[in-house]
């Protein structure tokens, strides 16, 4: 699979269809996107080759969401010297599951500032050929998102809402207001109240988005992939994303 059939993959895939299509740039360093049924395997020959481009600020790592290689991702990067956490916020590493609509042949790609990063190494570039030629079709895609460490501490200002790829509207955090927005799912509703937003009430059939604890530091993000519906705090990187 090339780079066009990759991405045109994930624009078919809902978690990831309404931040493609608004072409908001990856806050965090770098973004890896996996197919493969097997991400264990492959995950940590990637992040060794991502460190010698200083891709990596740390050695913590926290998954967002129920993953079907879960404790095999958890082992071997424990093995690796990586220590698991709960909060993303305390993460280095932040990986994700999502199922593609159709399955695809394994490959992964890399993005960097919101752009394919067509980085230069031998060891992944023979990993590439290896993953999509030797593996059968896969409907797992994993997402790892190396963090800034720089925005951790920077507090939000404003709480951007994009719905079907497209910026609706923005909000204060210095105000106190609940709205709702019709998707396609149904409806979402956005809460403000002391400089934090959550999302209290959404008829998405995963209500993930709907049990995330509230968002407040620059580039924090709530994601509801079936509604196509996105909430960030705006700063210039993202520290967080939650996914539902």
């Amino acid at each position: 699979m090339d780079r066009r059939e990759f991405f045109k993959t994930m624009l078919t895939t809902p978690l990831l269809a309404p931040l493609l299509l608004a072409s908001i740039p990856a806050k965090s360093d770098c973004e890896l996107y996996l197919i493969a049924d097997d991400p264990h395997l492959f995950i940590p020959l990637i992040l060794k080759e991502l460190e010698k481009f200083k891709q990596t600020y740390g050695r913590n790592f926290t998954l967002l969401n129920s993953h079907p290689q879960e404790n095999n991702i958890r082992r071997t990067l424990i093995q690796e010297g990586w220590r698991c956490v709960q909060k993303p916020i305390q993460a280095d590493l932040i990986l994700s599951f999502t199922p593609l609509g159709n399955a695809a042949f394994p490959s992964f790609t890399l993005v960097k500032d919101g752009k394919i990063w067509d980085i230069r190494s031998r060891k992944l570039s023979y990993l590439w050929r290896e993953i999509n030629k030797n593996h059968s079709p896969s409907l797992c895609l994993t997402i790892a998102s190396l963090k800034n460490r720089r925005s951790d501490l920077l507090s939000g200002e404003l709480v951007t809402l994009y719905k079907d790829g497209n910026l609706i509207e923005r909000i204060s955090l210095k105000k106190k207001l609940s709205k709702s927005f019709r998707t396609q799912e149904g409806k979402i509703t956005v809460r403000v109240e002391d400089g934090k937003a959550w999302i209290s009430e959404s008829s998405c059939r995963h209500k993930i988005c709907l049990h995330t604890p509230p968002v407040s530091l620059a580039g924090e993000r709530i994601i509801c992939a079936p509604s196509h519906f996105l909430l960030e705090i705006q700063g210039q990187h993202s520290v967080d994303t939650s996914i539902g």
